[in-house]
């Protein structure tokens, strides 16, 4: 018997212990739910962002003082070449920009770092930088050179040779025409340095081009990396020589003209970007940019190129042997580049017509010696007179010159050549035309 009531006892305490216990049991339960259900409205977001096509991160305009320098600046970053990269997909790397870019230096540097880190990956390099040639060429050119090849990220080097047109408008006309052709294309701005933008470096300003670069930026959400903060630093330091006919002990060599690096430039310039890179590595959800309203509503995005085939003359004109022609051949890899075939007069008062549809037109050329003159007329209008000098030295630059800006429509131009020194011909190769947005 009390065998028996002790076990009741028992059995009693047990139930109670149980009825206790219950709820926390079911609340415990409870706690445990959400932790699973948690990730689910993410995995639903994500889904509704793939239905709808909406990513608040393409939406983002950002605020940074363009009138500062800084090394880096991520914005949006580089989401879908660095998730080609990462998951070993084919990957095009194109280069924009002029002869900083066109040598030897920071351009293969970066290519072949990006190669070796990501070795799983098929990268394919484009070449696209021209010597000598700004941004205002570089839109103009833009659909032929570099997006025919449907880049995956596009590096843009602009503030040392910055333009003849205006650099504001061809800047973000440059971005448009990327981003039409491609919005998932990620871009990305790099500010070389050049002797002329130590002063405001050095004083914590950003170059006037550079602020120019860094307000697009802010708008379409580009990263930007300025090679000049590590140049300039060094430079405070008294650990880099920035302009010497040869190097100097104990210091890093960076240039001898004040512009092009030297191996020791190259390098820090490829540094920069391989730092910036590992920096937003992460950053790897694929992303499809914006188009936001545009800075300038002239901007250039509808830039192109005519070819001097599609000009008129009269008799005295020749077309250019490109092989054989001493001085397109000068430097040729620019000449060609800019003029892509030319004609040639030597006879003063010959005249060369193009029909074209837009607001302004370039022409490219080699002035040579001091002194050639044209003068172009659109449509009837007074002439404009244009002086061309060659630079120093025996190698033959290529260059271009505008016509005065006109109303948006179709146009007749007319060049006529008024002054040629001795023993001289005037070249001419393709237009650049540049037309407002539709």
């Amino acid at each position: 018997m009390k065998h028996n009531i002790k076990t009741n006892i028992k059995n009693y305490f047990f139930l109670l212990l149980v009825m206790i216990s219950l709820p926390f049991l079911v609340n415990c339960s409870d706690t445990k739910e959400p932790e699973s259900i948690k990730s689910n409205p993410i995995a639903e977001e994500e889904e509704e962002e793939e239905t709808t096509g909406t990513d608040d991160r393409a939406n983002r305009i950002f605020n940074l003082n363009p009138e500062i320098p800084e090394e880096f600046r991520e914005r949006n970053g580089l989401p879908n070449f660095f998730s080609k990269v990462k998951t070993g997909k084919d990957v095009t790397v194109a280069y924009l920009g002029g002869s900083i870019t066109n040598q030897n230096g920071w351009r293969p540097l970066t290519f072949n770092w990006i190669k070796e880190q990501y070795p799983t990956a098929t990268l394919t390099e484009v070449e696209a930088a021209i010597s000598g040639t700004g941004v205002d060429f570089a839109a103009s050119r833009a659909e032929v050179d570099l997006l025919d090849y449907n880049p995956d990220l596009v590096f843009v080097e602009f503030r040392v040779n910055g333009g003849v047109a205006d650099i504001s408008r061809s800047i973000e006309g440059l971005v448009r025409e990327i981003r039409a052709k491609n919005p998932e294309t990620d871009i990305c701005f790099v500010y070389t340095i050049g002797e002329w933008m130590l002063n405001d470096l050095q004083n914590g300003k950003q170059y006037w081009i550079g602020k120019v670069m860094e307000e697009v930026a802010n708008k379409y959400g580009i990263p930007s990396i300025d090679f000049g903060v590590e140049v300039v630093k060094l430079l405070k330091e008294d650990k880099l020589t920035f302009k010497a006919p040869a190097p100097e002990s104990g210091k890093l060599y960076f240039s001898k003209d004040g512009v092009h690096p030297k191996k020791d430039g190259y390098e820090l310039y490829a540094n920069t970007v391989i730092k910036s890179f590992i920096a937003m590595e992460n950053n790897d959800k694929p992303l499809t940019h914006a188009m936001p309203t545009p800075v300038k509503i002239n901007h250039f995005q509808n830039a192109s190129l005519i070819p001097i085939t599609n000009a008129t003359t009269n008799t005295n004109w020749s077309t250019v042997n490109i092989n054989t022609d001493a001085i397109y051949r000068s430097d040729r890899d620019r000449t060609n580049g800019m003029l892509r075939g030319a004609l040639k007069t030597d006879k003063v008062g010959e005249t060369l017509t193009i029909n074209w549809e837009g607001v302004l037109i370039g022409f490219t050329t080699i002035p040579l010696n001091t002194g050639m003159e044209v003068e172009i007329s659109t449509d009837g209008s007074t002439p404009k007179k244009i002086t061309l000098n060659d630079g120093e030295g025996t190698i033959k630059f290529a260059q271009f010159f505008y016509a005065p800006e006109t109303s948006q429509g179709s146009h007749t131009t007319t060049l006529k050549v008024t002054n040629l020194p001795e023993d001289t011909s005037f070249y001419c190769g393709q237009f650049i035309i540049f037309d407002l947005p539709n």
